[in-house]
């Protein structure tokens, strides 16, 4: 993308002047000063839906995110190409064909994903006057079970579908973390990987962190609250911060790892630097440690999960599943467990509970005394 992208910098009377400057030089604006696109290249269009649309200046993406994005626009222009299809060409006709073509390729949560980039890019076009028609009014997105579930496998000889739940049971869970330390093969700072590791799982399994969440803790975002417990303050989706309680074993394995590296275990809430980072940079300073990335605690947890002889699936975010599905099992109020968790809606959290319940139907059945 060119300069019209990098303004954030700019004062707010630098950005109107330059931003002004640069949309009539391009005749992006129409005699009433509104963004039009009706004449504007198709790379004008592109570079300011993904401006305007999708990486807004208001907002932080997780690299998950990114590559969601990307992939769904990597998605449309592929259909384009092997149609012969320049973005002006979109039509009735090849809305409906783009729907069902994805609607044929993908599962419903991907296609859901896909469908909905779609719908933005045409109401983006539609707003910008780059298309006549309010073209999205003719997508039609599948059917998909809410919650945290794998993709259906389909028993088509039965007409049913089987649904992988995406969350570990507890035995399961605790043997997989403790492989998280076995994984180290490296003789250099092993004790320091391996101390590291475990208090990666632990974190995961007892905070129901996102993994970009873990990825970004610093030494400073811990604190002691007025009762003298130990908390975690992170920003989630949406720049929503939360406060996330530390359990005692966990707090033993986060200082013990703070030791072995030769760091300090007093709790500084002005301490920026990263709690993981690279190990080989660990006698550098704070400033310079090269904070660890979700690629890299990706690896750590499939390794683990291929060690332990696991689902081949579990990803990090199976522990927020479970972690979740625990609170509600051990009957944390509801709206507790939404603020814990950082849900946006408390029908997300809702979700859960409902399959909780659902588990325990048989306490119920058990109740009936039907032979007497």
């Amino acid at each position: 993308m060119d300069e019209l992208t990098l303004f954030d910098h700019l004062t707010s009377e630098q950005y109107l002047t330059q931003m002004r400057n640069k949309l009539e030089q391009r005749h992006l604006l129409d005699e009433h000063r509104n963004l039009t696109l009706s004449h504007s290249s198709e790379q004008d269009f592109l570079e300011l839906f993904f401006v305007e649309k999708i990486f807004t200046l208001d907002k932080q993406f997780s690299l998950h995110t990114i590559r969601a994005y990307r992939s769904d626009a990597k998605t449309l222009l592929q259909f384009l190409m092997e149609h012969s299809l320049s973005f002006r060409d979109i039509g009735f006709p090849e809305v409906k064909a783009y729907n069902k073509y994805i609607k044929d390729k993908y599962a419903p949560k991907s296609a859901i994903r896909k469908l909905e980039f779609f719908r933005r890019l045409l109401d983006f076009g539609y707003e910008t006057q780059f298309y006549q028609a309010h073209l999205s009014t003719w997508i039609s997105k599948p059917a998909s079970k809410k919650g945290h579930f794998i993709t259906e496998e389909s028993r088509p000889e039965m007409k049913q579908t089987r649904v992988q739940v995406r969350e570990l049971n507890q035995k399961d869970a605790e043997y997989l973390i403790s492989c998280f330390p076995k994984i180290v093969k490296a003789n250099t700072n092993r004790e320091q990987l391996e101390k590291r590791n475990l208090l990666i799982g632990y974190l995961l399994y007892t905070t129901g962190l996102r993994a970009s969440e873990l990825v970004s803790l610093n030494w400073g975002s811990f604190r002691y609250n007025r009762q003298g417990y130990l908390y975690a303050d992170v920003i989630g989706k949406g720049k929503k911060p939360r406060s996330i309680p530390i359990k005692e074993e966990t707090i033993e394995l986060l200082f013990e790892y703070r030791r072995s590296l030769g760091e300090s275990i007093e709790i500084n809430p002005e301490d920026t630097s990263p709690l993981f980072f690279a190990l080989y940079n660990k006698k550098e300073p704070c400033q310079h440690k090269k904070r660890l990335t979700y690629p890299s605690l990706y690896k750590i947890v499939k390794e683990a999960v291929h060690l332990a002889g696991k689902n081949s699936k579990v990803s990090p975010h199976w522990f927020r599943h479970t972690f979740v599905t625990m609170l509600l099992e051990n009957d944390v109020p509801l709206a507790v467990v939404k603020d814990w968790a950082g849900h946006s809606d408390i029908s997300t959290t809702n979700i859960y509970l409902e399959r909780v319940n659902q588990d325990n139907t048989h306490m119920h059945l058990h109740k009936m005394n039907v032979f007497k």
